[in-house]
């Protein structure tokens, strides 16, 4: 638990006691639901640390905390130790505790740590327009297969998070994720997302697709036709009988959803069972956000219009994946005459 942000004063009014209660609750939504979950596994782990070394936690010195990371070098992903170094100095500053991480030796041997250590991030495939039209052409039949077409349609061309695709709703409610249904093809109401933190709200647009068999907006009125979803979550779970359930698929589940459809694909062709499985691994949920990215930069579209559609507040997000996508199209070899 974070502390009270402010010592009660005996000026303030009665009820002194609430407001600083008050207080507390919006200093904890400073960070985002994730974060916070993530800071304070962290932390419950560096405190395990401190208490098997003999070491005080709360508060750290420099060289405590870098002992702890000298410790869990090469055992843990640079990544991991940034987050848990990012978790230490958070809580640390809750409590009025400023972790001194710019002097030495603390600078040199995390920057050493960084250079020995240092990965690059494993990123997973874009579900490229063939390969999502394979997939969905692969998808069996019944209640299941309605909604996973829908769901890779939406999701795809929405540039949607896996998260933000569990979460959307058909109806419009406050404080959720839904989806409107108009002439001109769905728009997708966000409440909040990981680039809004602050709960502004985005729109996002879905137009109808060029053909029948991908287009995301037939596919999302087949799903409430088929599924008589009026209200509440739009993409629920399914048993094996196809008994459809009330409650959300969660962001783990879209990410299955994405892999199944995969190995459907691969398997319609041709590929064996094993190399079906094998070229799977490659895909996950945050697939169908970087498809349609890659796919609309190799083929021209502008960026602005990329950044757009996948929300970006800074460009250079954009650049990163519209690099990758050009790789090979904007490039000054091609230019050499070889």
């Amino acid at each position: 638990m974070l502390p009270v942000p402010f010592a009660l004063n005996p000026a303030l009014p009665a009820n002194a006691v609430e407001i600083a209660a008050r207080a507390k609750g919006y200093a904890e939504q400073a960070q985002a639901e994730n974060t916070r979950t993530a800071y304070a596994s962290d932390w419950a782990i560096f405190e395990a640390w401190c208490a098997a070394h003999g070491v005080q936690s709360l508060p750290a010195d420099p060289g405590t905390v870098l002992a702890f990371l000298v410790d869990t070098a090469g055992t843990l992903t640079v990544s991991t130790q940034r987050r848990r170094l990012a978790a230490i100095k958070s809580r640390l500053r809750a409590f009025g505790v400023t972790l001194d991480t710019a002097a030495e030796p603390f600078r040199s041997v995390w920057k050493g740590i960084r250079r020995a250590h240092g990965r690059p991030p494993v990123k997973k495939a874009p579900l490229m327009p063939m390969q999502l039209r394979r997939a969905l052409g692969a998808v069996p039949p019944g209640l299941a297969g309605v909604r996973d077409r829908a769901l890779l349609l939406v999701g795809f061309a929405g540039g949607l998070r896996r998260n933000e695709l569990a979460q959307l709703e058909v109806l419009a409610r406050p404080g959720a994720d839904w989806v409107e249904d108009g002439p001109d093809g769905l728009t997708v109401h966000l409440a909040r997302s990981k680039g809004d933190q602050e709960g502004e709200g985005q729109v996002i647009g879905i137009p109808p697709g060029v053909h029948r068999s991908t287009c995301p907006v037939r596919a999302w009125r087949a799903w409430l036709d088929v599924s008589g979803i009026n209200a509440g979550p739009a993409f629920r779970s399914i048993d094996r009988h196809g008994r459809m359930g009330e409650d959300p698929l969660c962001a783990h589940s879209i990410a299955l959803i994405v892999k199944r459809a995969a190995i459907a694909g691969e398997l319609a062709n041709g590929a064996t069972q094993a190399d079906a499985e094998a070229a799977a691994k490659k895909f996950a949920g945050h697939s169908l956000r970087r498809g349609l990215a890659t796919s609309a930069a190799r083929n021209k579209a502008p960026g602005h219009l990329i950044q757009k559609q996948l929300r970006h507040r800074k460009y250079d997000t954009t650049a990163g994946y519209i690099e990758e996508a050009q790789l090979h199209d904007e490039n000054a070899a091609s230019y050499a005459g070889l």
